[in-house]
């Protein structure tokens, strides 16, 4: 059975000391527990009762209370799983959200951008862009989603073979439509953007082109 202090800074087990990081609330070892390494005691508890920790596995405290150490309130999960656990519980808490958008923005965020204007970041951009440059701009053989003609381009653009086939293919799906209300009887049509159409139909038009011829 681990032994707490009154205020569970320490936790006491098979003569071995473990405190409390404030931080994490984890329990580590005062001294090595395992080769020269000092572990953290829900690890070392799980290894003293069931030996060596299986890899791609972790302990997780089953009531994720990290100063409840028992054996009976430690299992074994995969990494991934363990990860996801954790994770939803991160995005269920919206203080600890917020705490940790407030270090990111008051924090990390500028030294990142500090770093990025420094020399070593200009550097490392420089360099990461002669590492990539070819793959950025390799050209492909690619089929034009409005006419079907195969063509050249580069990764970021692939869709179309020119402007024009793109804009049709915009026309074509509506995309650029909106709603109008037609001159003559009233109704609501939809018309291209860029267009002066003032009629829903060629009827109508005739009538608004007689209307105007009589003016």
């Amino acid at each position: 059975m681990v032994k707490y202090d009154e205020d569970k800074k320490h936790a006491y087990f098979n003569g071995h000391t473990f405190t409390r990081d404030e931080k994490t609330n984890y329990y580590l070892a005062a001294r090595p527990t395992k080769g020269n390494k000092r572990q953290r005691l829900h690890v070392y508890m799980w290894e003293y009762f069931n030996g060596e920790i299986p890899k791609g596995h972790e302990v997780h405290h089953k009531n994720k209370d990290k100063l409840c150490n028992e054996i009976e309130n430690l299992e074994l999960l995969t990494n991934k799983k363990h990860m996801r656990i954790h994770a939803d519980d991160f995005l269920k808490n919206e203080e600890r959200r917020k705490e940790s958008a407030k270090i990111l923005n008051e924090k990390a965020r500028p030294k990142a951008i500090e770093w990025h204007k420094s020399e070593a970041g200009r550097e490392w951009h420089k360099s990461h862009y002669e590492e990539m440059k070819d793959k950025l701009y390799a050209k492909k053989k690619y089929t034009c989603y409005n006419c079907g003609k195969e063509f050249e381009a580069t990764v970021r653009l692939n869709k179309f073979c020119s402007n024009n086939c793109k804009s049709a293919w915009r026309r074509k799906q509506g995309l650029d439509n909106n709603e109008r209300t037609c001159v003559i009887c009233g109704n609501i049509y939809s018309a291209y953007k860029y267009s002066k159409s003032k009629t829903c139909s060629r009827k109508c038009r005739g009538k608004l082109r007689s209307i105007n011829a009589q003016k």
